[in-house]
């Protein structure tokens, strides 16, 4: 189906302001004041950031806390310092040290220092604690967080790691204060969001309505220029759709993407008043099995749902054709990282047609099974994913995998998932923290991921990733990433990639200064965006 006139014009007119908005808003003046309105897909398990994975959590605190460093919100490829103004790295590679702003406050008035990054980089690190996000990228290359004064803080490696600064830089990574975490250790409680980013955490009306306010001491001064932000709790697509026409939402720049044909909807209701892009937004779409429950534990049955998924056929249905089938790592997203298209699409699980591939997969099946068998099927009631679980289900039961459905609301999903309570999980999206190609592993396939909620390991994939990590050599780091990817999909992992998901995002013109980040974490806390009379 071809574009319509007038969504192609408008992805058009997004495609120039990237090009070249930057210039033309410079010569702007910002206008102080105003709320900006956003919305998340559902409630936070819990707020949480360090402990959490979802996105929902991370979206309901960024403007509330800094990092050391982040994502430059004028550029969002690039890692700037936050709450550090600068660093130093030693000559080989293993230590870091970084020199703090002076002056800084938290939201209570109390002085920011160097204890406070030891305090919550302890927490991040600490064996004993979960942190799904940073800690899972940072735990395996960092060896200690040391205190040389107030002002200044040294990070210990344990080997040069070339992913360390896009690490140190994620959403994921922020600074908690020591008295704050000290009275709640969970960081729950709302009496905990206490940041020293450019909003304040104002209130929480659960299933409705997150609300920020500005920080009038934030540390970059002139900034924010908004009044404060308000994110609605929006479930579902006709939901949040229903909000972008009415112009309850200035952005939609979060998960779910809108499909095409939601674009186009809002396109023609919207019009010339916002602007609508197709975007990469740096998230795998995996369906998760659990290796330590039956019949998974069995590894010919995992690899039997690996081949006999039709992932062609799953993004033409479910995402309306916005994907990436089959790859491990996206080329538009972390380039020549990735594997060659050219070779994945050759290889068993993502060949077509799928003759071969449903054969041996039903032949899998019938060594242990004969008959078939039966799986309960857990999903997440959220975006489109009950009609990615109907679409997988078929695809299955052509194998003699016979489905049945359990659906949980949003956050009662993940509390499930993260006890690996769950036979098979018919989808999730799991974002990347950083472009880096680390990120997807550290998230997703080594033992100690973040998300290795199907307790998959293997040592091969374990070394490979740690290898990558260490080496310094880009085209030798590329060789291992390949690898690495090969060894993966020609395997039998808990976590199965199905595609990388793409979509569709709109910003109401009269948003200025925002720019779009290549992770779905980044560039929201609005610090620097405006809103246009």
């Amino acid at each position: 189906m071809k574009t319509p006139r007038s969504l192609a014009l408008l992805l058009a007119i997004v495609l120039a302001a990237a090009l070249g908005a930057t210039d033309v808003l410079a010569q702007e003046t910002p206008r102080r004041g105003g709320i900006v309105t956003w919305f998340d897909y559902g409630d936070p398990v819990r707020l949480d950031t360090h402990g959490e994975s979802a996105l929902v959590t991370q979206q309901a605190v960024a403007g509330v806390f800094s990092g050391l460093l982040h994502y430059d919100p004028a550029d969002p490829s690039k890692v700037v310092g936050d709450l550090a103004e600068k660093w130093d790295v030693s000559a080989d590679g293993t230590t870091y040290t970084f020199h703090l702003r002076r002056g800084v406050k938290w939201h209570d008035g109390q002085p920011f220092s160097a204890a406070d990054v030891k305090a919550s980089f302890d927490r991040i690190l600490d064996p004993k604690f979960k942190s799904p996000k940073c800690g899972a990228a940072l735990k395996p290359m960092v060896a200690s967080v040391e205190v040389l004064d107030a002002n200044t803080v040294q990070f210990r490696l344990k080997f040069a790691a070339a992913p360390f600064v896009s690490a140190l830089g994620s959403a994921w990574c922020r600074v908690a204060a020591k008295h704050v975490l000290e009275k709640y250790p969970d960081l729950n409680r709302l009496e905990a969001q206490i940041g020293t980013g450019p909003f304040k955490f104002k209130r929480y009306e659960r299933g409705n309505l997150i609300e920020w306010e500005r920080n009038p001491d934030y540390f970059l001064k002139g900034l924010p220029y908004v009044d404060g932000v308000k994110q609605y709790v929006l479930v579902g697509g006709p939901t949040q759709l229903a909000a972008a026409k009415a112009g309850k939402v200035m952005l939609w720049d979060t998960w779910p993407p809108m499909k095409k044909t939601q674009a186009e909807e809002l396109a023609r209701a919207r019009g010339d008043a916002v602007q609508v892009s197709q975007v990469s937004i740096n998230t795998i779409f995996v369906v998760y099995l659990n290796t330590k429950r039956p019949p998974f534990d069995n590894p010919d049955l995992r690899r039997a749902v690996f081949l006999g998924i039709d992932r062609q056929e799953m993004v033409g249905k479910a995402l309306e054709g916005a994907g990436v089938p089959c790859a491990l790592l996206d080329p538009k997203l972390v380039g020549d990282f990735a594997l060659p298209l050219d070779e994945v699409k050759k290889m068993p699980g993502c060949r077509q047609p799928k003759d071969a591939d449903v054969a041996e997969a039903k032949r899998l099946v019938e060594k242990s099974h004969p008959g078939g068998l039966d799986v309960e099927v857990a999903v997440r009631s959220v975006g489109n994913y009950l009609d990615r679980a109907q679409v997988l289900l078929a695809q299955l039961q052509k194998i003699g995998i016979r489905g049945r459905l359990k659906s949980y609301e949003s956050a009662a999903g993940f509390a499930v998932f993260g006890k690996g309570d769950f036979t098979m999980i018919a989808t999730q999206d799991r974002a990347m923290d950083t472009p880096d190609p680390a990120s997807l592993f550290s998230i997703v396939y080594t033992t100690q991921a973040g998300s290795n909620w199907g307790k998959w390991s293997d040592p091969k994939v374990d070394d490979l990733a740690d290898r990558a990590l260490r080496e310094g050599n880009r085209d030798k780091r590329r060789q291992l990433y390949w690898e690495l990817q090969r060894q993966i999909l020609g395997g039998a992992p808990s976590a199965i990639p199905v595609a990388w998901v793409e979509g569709w995002f709109f910003v109401d013109k009269k948003l200025r200064g925002y720019v779009p980040a290549r992770s779905v974490y980044d560039n929201n806390t609005f610090m620097k965006v405006w809103l246009k009379e």
